[in-house]
């Protein structure tokens, strides 16, 4: 019915990197999605914009929709190999991080984006933020055991300038800047408690702990 569902990161010309957990609410039949690429603002076309049908919807076999962990999936956009979204100067894929790849000694310059909730209602436009990526003491103190070591937590804890990502912005990317080079995709918006709320950083999914598993499924090199 045309409702924005979630965010997603295109990673080829026809694989896209989104949350598990969007797919709770309508399943995973493919013919409930289409994914718009290039996309600003929603209710206006624009020249890089197109709307692809979804071919197959690829989660990870460790994901359990009462659970936040292994909250990762895959999505095949319609069209032949290498030939389904078209590359432009506004649309292109974003770089995997290293397997072993830690953000935090590398990059301080990270975004989230997404066109979610912002207080009002769901914003029209495609909505970026800078934010800190935590240490994963910090996030282990305040989510216990429900944090594992696929995850990773950003956000200001202390200040009263709240970044967070909120509804709607769930399978987006937390993107950082490789210094010099490019941009990586290192989490997945996930969970967290409420949208801004003081001590409760959001949850991503932490995509270098699924870089082996992605480059199969997607057949990237």
């Amino acid at each position: 019915d045309g409702r924005l569902l979630c965010g997603a990161t295109l990673i080829s010309s026809c694989w896209v990197l989104t949350a598990a957990h969007c797919f709770k609410r309508y399943g995973n039949n493919t013919r409930n999605y289409v994914v718009r690429v290039g996309d600003y603002h929603t209710l206006v076309p624009e020249e890089y914009e197109e709307e692809i049908g979804v071919q197959e919807i690829v989660m990870h076999k460790e994901y359990r929709p009462d659970s936040s962990d292994y909250d990762i999936a895959l999505v095949r956009l319609q069209g032949p190999e290498e030939q389904c979204a078209r590359f432009s100067t506004h649309v292109l894929p974003a770089c995997l991080p290293l397997r072993r790849e830690r953000p935090q000694k590398t990059s301080p310059n990270c975004f989230i984006t997404g066109w979610g909730d912002t207080g009002r209602a769901y914003s029209r436009t495609l909505q970026q933020a800078a934010i800190p990526l935590l240490p994963k003491k910090v996030c282990e103190e305040r989510y216990k055991r429900r944090f594992t070591g696929r995850m990773l937590c950003a956000g200001n804890v202390q200040e009263q300038k709240h970044v967070d990502s909120c509804q709607g912005d769930s399978g987006g990317p937390l993107m950082c800047e490789r210094p010099g080079e490019s941009w990586v995709v290192y989490g997945v918006t996930s969970w967290g408690y409420g949208c801004g709320v003081k001590d409760s950083p959001g949850v991503y999914t932490k995509v270098s702990s699924f870089v082996p598993w992605i480059k199969i499924i997607a057949s990237l090199e």
